[in-house]
């Protein structure tokens, strides 16, 4: 995907408001949050959000314990306990799990790479809605949707999604990693795409969250992990927010609402056409372009073309892709497939200039 861009469920009402958010830049584009946090007054060190466990991790058994102060740029986030992993687990990261986050609202800002965290969570609706529109316009007015999360799982909360008209529920997880169907549960109409040097994937249309309907999603196939059989036997499988196409995702783990901004479809669509092509490209009905979504500056590497129309990928017509990518039918669809996985063996582009000259561009597989 895009590297270089880039307690207990609360339910009841009347419960004090949040306190005042915390904001922290975050490592890269649609990556799985890192932030820096201080424990008990110490050195910053990264931390992973996972919503993926329970527990929060130290890495160093020094530094575990119950009771430790957890930090942003001076100021408080939680009380925490945090566990060793113990002698034969060996995490890359610290990890704040779901014993911290559930106490919590995140929110993730894609395109500014920042994460936002209001300690006590539940926030009203309009609070939420107001943070999630705080993006420029980009394309068209965008609109700010909301679901709600079904239940508390042990390891993640979970959402109900329909795929190809039928419920099902499946882990909410932050970042890029994790989007997957438990062995036998995999959608029929995915399109298997071998997305980079051993990559298993697969493409996926007309997927319904909440109130709308994403044009697009990419899962691994053939996971071995099966949470029907590890944590319920009606979960299916994981979704992550960046299938959500949006710039900015609201999770409210303490209020048990999900919120996301909803582009335009063109914006939509750009937004997937950057994640896979690992390039700031932006629709404009049958026109493709070389350029960044407002507040963003992830590729200063290609400042020098900014603006410039693509003409062709690989040897392919861009009105020709862009009719395929809105298309979601099986036989448009191979198109997709074929541009996608060729790319990770280094791929061409022909942009067109203002004065309207072309010009030849390669590039090295994505990292």
């Amino acid at each position: 995907m895009v590297t270089l861009l880039l307690a207990s469920l609360v339910t009841l009402q009347g419960l004090a408001s949040p306190k005042a958010p915390i904001i922290v830049s975050i490592k890269g584009f649609m990556v799985d949050p890192v932030i820096g946090l201080s424990i008990d007054g110490g050195p910053v060190q990264d931390f992973g959000l996972s919503m993926t466990t329970r527990h929060s991790i130290a890495m160093n058994k020094d530094d575990a314990g119950s009771a430790k102060k957890l930090s942003l740029d001076g100021k408080q986030l939680a009380i925490a306990e945090l566990e060793s992993p113990g002698d034969n687990i060996h995490p890359v990261l610290n990890a704040l799990g779901l014993s911290v986050l559930n106490t919590m609202a995140i929110g993730i800002d894609y395109a500014k790479g920042q994460i936002t965290l209001w300690p006590g969570g539940r926030l009203s609706e309009e609070d939420a809605k107001a943070w999630v529109l705080r993006s420029p316009k980009w394309m068209g007015d965008s609109k700010a949707w909301k679901t709600k999360i079904e239940r508390r799982a042990e390891v993640a909360p979970v959402i109900p999604v329909t795929i190809d008209g039928k419920k099902v529920n499946l882990l909410l997880r932050v970042g890029k990693e994790g989007t997957s169907f438990a062995k036998g549960e995999e959608p029929t109409t995915g399109t298997p795409v071998e997305y980079g040097p051993g990559g298993n994937h697969s493409l996926l249309a007309n997927i319904g969250i909440g109130p709308t309907m994403l044009p697009w999603a990419l899962y691994f196939r053939g996971v071995s992990y099966d949470p029907r059989k590890s944590i319920d036997s009606s979960i299916v499988g994981t979704f992550t927010t960046e299938n959500l196409l949006s710039r900015r995702v609201l999770v409210d783990l303490a209020g048990g609402m999900l919120y996301s901004e909803q582009l335009t479809p063109d914006a939509q669509l750009s937004m997937f056409l950057t994640q896979w092509f690992q390039l700031p490209l932006e629709a404009q009905g049958s026109k493709l372009f070389v350029r960044e979504m407002p507040e963003t500056k992830f590729f200063p590497q290609l400042e020098s073309i900014y603006g410039t129309e693509v003409v062709e990928i690989m040897g392919q017509p861009i009105a020709d892709v862009l009719a395929a990518a809105r298309d979601f039918t099986g036989e448009r669809r191979i198109l997709l497939k074929v541009l996608f996985e060729k790319i990770w063996k280094g791929y061409r582009m022909k942009i067109k200039k203002a004065d309207g000259t072309t010009q030849d561009i390669s590039f090295d597989p994505p990292t």
